[in-house]
């Protein structure tokens, strides 16, 4: 008995358990481009390039810019990410909200548990990581 209970602590530990909570974007909000505002305080080199990819993939162009956003930015994205390390930098925590105008849309969040224990999966790019996490905030436009 106690094998088994010291067993399954080990895979717990072992493992990480990833966090994704999802407001989706309503299917009236017909997105083909959108503003990404640019934070400065993410350190996530990939980030914005892998959500970029993943943006495109659901038919929506996007582009990168400083605040303030230019005039014309009818729909919006803002987010934060926070990247851990191991062996080497990944991403462990990320936040994204969808606006029209000034009226939030929708809101993603991805969250690594534990940041990650020895899961090796937890190393996996962006684009790996928030494929679901974008999948279900702009299901509709897939």
């Amino acid at each position: 008995m106690l094998f088994r209970t010291l067993a399954s602590i080990l895979l717990l530990t072992l493992t990480g358990c990833t966090n994704i909570k999802v407001e989706p974007v309503a299917p009236q909000y017909r997105i083909s481009r959108l503003c990404i505002e640019e934070n400065p305080k993410v350190v996530v080199g990939d980030f914005v390039d892998g959500l970029q990819v993943l943006l495109r993939k659901h038919g929506i162009e996007s582009r990168l810019h400083a605040s303030p956003l230019p005039d014309g930015c009818e729909y919006r994205l803002s987010y934060t990410a926070t990247r851990s390390w191991d062996l080497s930098a990944y991403l462990s925590d990320a936040n994204i909200w969808l606006y029209k105008d000034d009226k939030q849309i929708g809101f993603a969040q991805y969250h690594l548990t534990g940041e990650g224990g020895f899961d090796p999966s937890k190393v996996a790019t962006v684009e790996e990581k928030m494929g679901p996490v974008i999948n279900q905030l702009l299901g509709q436009n897939k």
